[in-house]
């Protein structure tokens, strides 16, 4: 690959130094016909002032024209005035005996007369005094009649000039007009063209294809099938192109050499590339598979896996790295563990403490109820409750407590509610077999109930049942609290379970709810938590969504506490 991108690289590299050598000296044969323009503009503006200064002395016109010609006579072939009827004041030695009209002048004095202020180059054309030529005329302002100043160049000249240049760069030069005629240059013996009235061809390839193709270059053949390069260049003066033909052979049997080298270099590339690919193969392949092969079983999840590859080399070294990792890993994943587990304890526990001041603060308002009604036998009852409640309620927050005391702390509860408004909730219980050992957390009930007392049935202006359901449903063991009580209107039920919701009640009466459904959830899981079900009017039902064994998944290592009665 590097010997093949090597020898485009050349190859390019040759190319296109040979173009921009060949285009520098394009550049310099423009900046010749450049400068040559210019002294062409310099004859006919002296000619043209002579003139106009001298209007109506032919003879004094006559001696300006020819000595403009002596001066300038290695330049041009002819310098003369075009009178109106196409007679000339010529300045060489033929044009001052035979001045007499000529039909090929009308086009000269008819393009001067059209561009005024410019100056006109004509198509070269056969003149039968200068020759081979073309002619700059100037139209001549401020006579009584049309007369016109030209200069028919000395194509002769130029052309020695471009056989100089071909001669020492072996190149192919010419100037083209725009319609693909030659004008002057290429090689005396017009090779590889084929020239017919000045019209150029190569191969199947006319001058005029060539100046109509796009871009400056272009690779043709010939039509014994040799490749040639065309370049070509305006000229910035006159209406020309510089055209430059080059054989592209001898440049094509040079990189075909230079191909040959880099096919063997390449050869020897390859058969060492070869050797050195099975010698890498012998000693990488076999720990490398190894490698891959213990990675694959760290990926399907077993981080048990050691490395034993014993080499001083970067596969021994990568070996022992990756065994520290799996170790470092392995560590990590255990110290995450544990802080995951400690934080959701302590999450909990920020639960359970709230739950602790909630109840309390409602269980001291129903006895401060008791006494305010003189029931003062019942205060010993309600003092009994309570301490009943409070040992059972201070107990170890993330302790779990089977349902049957649960139960047991709701009937304590009733007790105290039915004393503080004088009604009678009756408590029902309805508990599958099975379900009354089921663990559950401390205080899971309390709130629920209350909230039936409280809400449901109106702070105890009206009284009713509470029925407890215990019951496996699916996926999910399901502890349910049903009142028949005023139930809840569907813009607050969406609001229950959402803590510190803006627009509900104060804090104190839905902290328990809001603290039930947190602590599910920490426990067991996002699927588990409490359902909302009301029918205003109706009443309402709260469900408690349980795994089927929560004691097992989570309380390997606990024991079940009963409360302290």
């Amino acid at each position: 690959m590097i010997s093949q991108l090597s020898y485009r690289y050349i190859q390019m590299e040759v190319r296109a130094n040979d173009d921009y050598y060949l285009k520098q000296i394009l550049d310099k044969v423009d900046q010749y016909l450049t400068v040559n323009f210019s002294s062409f503009q310099t004859i006919l503006f002296s000619l043209q002032t002579s003139v106009q200064a001298n209007l109506g002395n032919t003879d004094m016109i006559r001696d300006q024209v020819r000595q403009l010609y002596e001066l300038n006579s290695n330049y041009v072939n002819n310098i003369y005035l075009i009178n109106s009827d196409l007679s000339i004041i010529g300045g060489s030695t033929a044009t001052r005996i035979f001045d007499e009209a000529l039909p090929d002048r009308k086009p000269l004095l008819e393009a001067a007369d059209k561009n005024r202020r410019a100056t006109f180059v004509s198509e070269p054309y056969q003149s039968a005094y200068s020759g081979w030529t073309v002619t700059m005329v100037r139209y001549l302002s401020g006579t009584p009649v049309p007369l016109a100043v030209a200069v028919d160049l000395d194509l002769n000249a130029i052309e020695e000039a471009l056989f100089k240049i071909n001669k020492q760069e072996q190149m192919n030069l010419a100037l083209i007009t725009s319609t693909g005629k030659i004008i002057a240059g290429f090689s005396e013996n017009r090779e590889p063209l084929e020239v017919d009235d000045h019209m150029f061809f190569i191969g199947e390839t006319s001058g005029e294809q060539i100046l109509d193709s796009s871009g400056s270059s272009m690779q043709v053949s010939t039509k014994e099938g040799n490749p040639v390069s065309i370049l070509k260049q305006p000229t910035e003066k006159f209406n020309w192109f510089i055209i430059s033909i080059n054989d592209e052979s001898r440049l094509e049997a040079a990189l075909a050499r230079l191909q040959t080298y880099y096919f063997g270099l390449l050869l020897a590339g390859l058969v060492l590339s070869l050797l050195i690919s099975y010698f890498i193969a012998k000693y990488i392949r076999i720990p490398l598979y190894y490698l891959k092969a213990k990675m694959n079983r760290v990926e399907q999840g077993d981080l048990n896996v050691t490395i034993s590859i014993k080499r001083s080399d970067e596969f021994g070294e990568l070996s022992r790295a990756f065994d520290r990792m799996l170790q470092q890993i392995g560590e990590l994943m255990q110290r995450s563990e544990q802080q995951n587990e400690l934080r959701r304890r302590l999450e909990i526990q920020v639960l359970q403490s709230q739950i602790n001041p909630h109840f309390l603060y409602n269980t001291l308002g129903s006895i401060s109820n008791v006494v305010r009604l003189g029931q003062l036998d019942k205060v010993d009852v309600v003092i009994g409750s309570l301490i009943s409640l409070l040992e059972y309620g201070i107990s170890e927050a993330s302790e779990q407590v089977e349902l049957r005391y649960e139960l047991q702390n709701v009937s304590d509860y009733i007790a105290i509610q039915n004393i503080r408004y004088n009604r009678s909730f009756q408590l029902i219980e309805q508990i599958e077999e099975g379900l009354m050992a089921f663990p559950v957390f401390r205080m899971l009930l309390q709130p629920l109930v209350e909230n039936s007392v409280f809400h449901g049935y109106s702070g105890g202006q009206l009284e009713g049942s509470i029925a407890i359901r215990a019951y496996g449903e699916g996926e999910f063991t399901v502890i349910e609290v049903e009142d028949q009580g005023a139930g809840i209107t569907k813009d607050k039920l969406g609001h229950l379970l959402v803590p510190d919701s803006a627009g509900l009640e104060p804090k104190r009466k839905r902290i328990g709810m809001n603290n039930i459904h947190e602590r599910i959830k920490l426990h067991y899981g996002e699927q588990y938590g409490l359902q909302i079900i009301s029918i205003p009017g109706r009443g309402t039902k709260v469900r408690a969504l349980f795994p089927p064994s929560p004691a097992k998944e989570l309380h390997k290592d606990e024991n079940l506490h009963l409360p302290h009665c």
